[in-house]
């Protein structure tokens, strides 16, 4: 374990999480898992307590959705002898499980991404003290009309985008205050705009040689060895808009989604220099803006703490671990989680 050096990618919905690791997967020391192991949304502190039986039980259920899931294979019993040798922690079963993932796969760097866990960027740093961490922000209003686009989340809920986003920009901030050297802020329109200027940057920040690799898409590949086609992961692929995703929204978005991205995240654009392009609105349209954001229990809560607080949530729209709301497309057997395939 101290010879590998861990990474942690974490980025709210639809912010380019995706295109970051597989570029970094692309490097010949790092190998990258994208959103599969999950590790803080399945596993931490849904088992408690932690002994033995409880620990057989999180390994068994993490490789059965890994295995049905994304085609990964998980052997449980190797992973759980190595476990009981020691302190039942979860530092301990999230370190084997991705040791093991990568067994056969000599790497100096192992990089786990876990979408809407950048609050827990901090645990992870102290779990593994050799780590180092990214976060990837986008501008929040491209953000909004992509998850819109994406999400399963019904009515006006796609607008806990917009509280995810200001919630990791606020992060975003602290951590770069706080661990200066062990996190590196990523935003997406920097990378998309100049690649490789930034992946130099990350790769000096990770303490590598900066590799050509990762800005050959041909060396883009998934976990599994398939071909990853960044295209095909845009919301807009079938329009043809996935061309131009900087800036997407101006043609897109709703006045009063404009209106509520620049009036919720006003704080955070003005803190990352992100122009205002709103314009003055009637109070018919503030009327509806505010319906919207008290069109659900969900959305009410956000506002609510905004209110309150001034901050936004790390929160998903909808049960993040019930199968009924994962993508159909890209469920290796949706069958094994009863739900029918939609291919």
């Amino acid at each position: 374990m101290q010879k590998i050096k861990f990474i942690f990618q974490s980025t709210p919905f639809r912010s380019g999480a995706t295109l970051l690791s597989r570029m970094l997967n692309a490097h010949p020391k790092i190998g990258s898992l994208n959103d599969d192991v999950k590790f803080f949304r399945f596993c931490y502190n849904r088992y408690l307590p932690l002994n033995k039986k409880n620990v057989h039980r999180m390994l068994e259920e993490e490789a059965y959705r890994l295995l049905h899931r994304f085609n990964i294979k998980l052997d449980v019993n190797k992973c759980f002898e190595v476990i009981k040798k020691y302190p039942l922690k979860h530092d301990i079963i999230y370190k084997t499980i991705l040791l093991h993932l990568f067994k056969n796969r000599p790497k100096d760097f192992i990089l786990d991404k876990e979408t809407l866990a950048w609050t827990k960027i901090p645990l992870f740093l102290e779990w593994f003290p050799n780590s180092k961490a990214l976060l990837i922000i986008r501008d929040l209003r491209d953000v909004v009309v992509s998850f819109k686009k994406l999400t399963f989340a019904p009515g006006n809920d796609y607008l806990i985008a917009l509280f995810n986003v200001i919630d990791a920009m606020d992060t975003f901030l602290e951590l770069q205050h706080k661990f200066p050297h062990r996190f590196y802020g990523v935003r997406y329109e920097m990378l998309k705009s100049n690649p490789k200027s930034e992946m130099k940057k990350i790769s000096h920040f990770l303490g590598i040689d900066y590799s050509a690799n990762m800005l050959n898409e041909k060396k883009w590949v998934e976990f599994n060895g398939e071909k990853w086609i960044n295209k095909k992961h845009s919301t807009f692929y079938t329009s043809g808009d996935y061309q131009n995703p900087v800036g997407r929204w101006r043609r897109l978005i709703t006045e009063e989604e404009l209106f509520l991205c620049e009036w919720i995240g006003k704080k955070q654009m003005q803190n990352f220099g992100i122009k205002f392009e709103g314009s003055k609105i009637s109070q018919k349209t503030f009327n509806r803006a505010i319906q919207m954001l008290t069109s659900s229990n969900v959305l009410r809560e956000c506002f609510q703490h905004w209110c309150e607080t001034g901050k936004g949530m790390e929160r998903y729209p909808l049960d993040a671990t019930n199968p009924k709301y994962w993508d159909r497309d890209v469920l290796y057997s949706p069958q094994a989680f009863g739900l029918e395939s939609s291919k």
